[in-house]
């Protein structure tokens, strides 16, 4: 190609151009080179090569680990797209392949094909493969983080939370003379419950995450409505399996759950890991019971009103519950925050029934060592995790590698 070029002077200082094309370096190449190089060290890569499988009609010249250090350097650039990604990625595929010693870097079109290739054993490999990691290589916890309870007990706190993401699908032309179409999403989404997001397919995912180390434990998706069940009963064992990586017993664990897994029907699995819980309930015909009924027309426990809000609330606590007792093996304690309704529109959270707003909150905590007032302050505390997971949903990955 020919090459123009164009001097001139400006205070002193020659400046030059050229059409020649001189792609700029991404800014994410260093931080992508050192999770590289931590993978080959600590040896991550090797046991990818060896434990994680996928089966292919034509593997051709690219392994595995081809694919998975792409979509390493793709979830550290924060690039909203893959065609974005390929396109910073142009001027330093070599540097990039060759933290692993691999020759040759997968297009976009490679990377499609072997994504549509990784079925359910090979996700299951992968994700053996990153907790075993996370367990022998932990964030240690200091002696003084966690929680403290009244009696000076400490705690540990995880956050579950299940979320449910509908797609919208396009009109397939359908003609004699086209070949069968076929949807990229087949085997990532499928008809479910879509609650309030609209949306003709749905993916369940369940995530879990250490509330003190910001340590992502796991995640877990399904197409349609998902495993959500066993999804839980996972989670609970990564959270003992870790609890005693840090050298903690079980019952020094605390579970944040709501959305999802915001029911009573969800509490056997952590009650059977032997973890405490906080719920924030949606089984709202709780509010029917006689012992609710009845404790509501009593003097409330606690009355607070919190700094952002003018509103003060009233709290009910019921140590046990009948009503919540059925098939599971400990009786459960139910708190109420109840508030004055102040306007007429309706609530996303809450219950209203007559002047006043209710909440639910299930819980195992002991009441000696969390007052009604000590559960609800730590439910809000998940907030933070709210943050972390709305930053964590920007990664388009997960829907097929996790």
């Amino acid at each position: 190609m020919s090459e123009n070029k164009l001097s001139f002077t400006l205070a002193g200082l020659e400046i030059t151009t050229t059409e020649q094309s001189n792609l700029a370096i991404p800014t994410w190449l260093a931080e992508a080179l050192l999770v590289g190089q931590y993978w080959h060290q600590s040896g991550l890569l090797e046991r990818l090569q060896q434990q994680v499988r996928v089966s292919r009609g034509r593997m051709g010249r690219y392994e595995v680990c081809d694919f998975v250090l792409l979509l390493l350097a793709y979830a550290v650039s924060g690039v909203e797209t893959l065609k974005l990604f390929f396109e910073q990625l142009e001027s330093v595929q070599p540097v990039l392949m060759s933290v692993w010693k691999r020759e040759k870097c997968p297009v976009a079109a490679t990377l499609s094909r072997f994504l549509a290739d990784v079925d359910e054993s090979a996700v299951e490999q992968l994700r053996r493969l990153f907790e075993a990691d996370l367990l022998e290589h932990p964030i240690e916890m200091a002696a003084d983080m966690g929680l403290t309870d009244r009696i000076g007990r400490r705690w540990v706190v995880f956050d579950v939370d299940g979320t449910v993401k509908a797609t919208r699908h396009r009109a397939l032309v359908t003609a004699p003379t086209h070949p069968e179409l076929k949807r990229r999403s087949r085997h990532a989404y499928a008809p479910g419950y879509g609650g309030r997001k609209r949306g003709d397919q749905v993916r369940t995912r369940t995530t879990v995450a250490c509330a003190h180390t910001h340590e992502w434990l796991g995640t877990f998706a399904a197409p349609g409505n998902g495993t959500p069940k066993a999804d839980l009963a996972r989670a609970c064992e990564l959270v003992q399996r870790y609890l005693q990586t840090q050298g903690l017993a079980v019952v020094h664990g605390i579970l944040r759950l709501d959305g999802l897994y915001g029911s009573a029907s969800y509490v056997s699995p952590i009650q059977q890991a032997q973890i405490a819980y906080a719920i924030r309930c949606r089984d709202y015909h709780l509010l029917n019971d006689p012992i609710v009924q009845a404790t509501l027309k009593q003097a409330p426990q606690a009355t607070i009103a919190y700094p952002d809000s003018p509103h003060s609330r009233e709290f009910f606590d019921i140590p046990g519950l009948n009503s919540t007792r059925r098939g599971y093996h400990e009786p459960m304690r139910l708190v109420v925050v109840r508030m004055e309704r102040f306007d007429q529109r309706k609530r996303a959270v809450g219950k209203c029934q007559g002047r006043y707003i209710h909440e639910l909150f299930l819980t195992s905590l002991p009441i000696e060592q969390f007052s009604a007032t000590d559960v609800l302050n730590l439910y809000n505390g998940r907030g933070g995790f709210e943050q972390t997971l709305a930053q964590e949903d920007t990664d388009r990955t997960y829907a097929k590698v996790i």
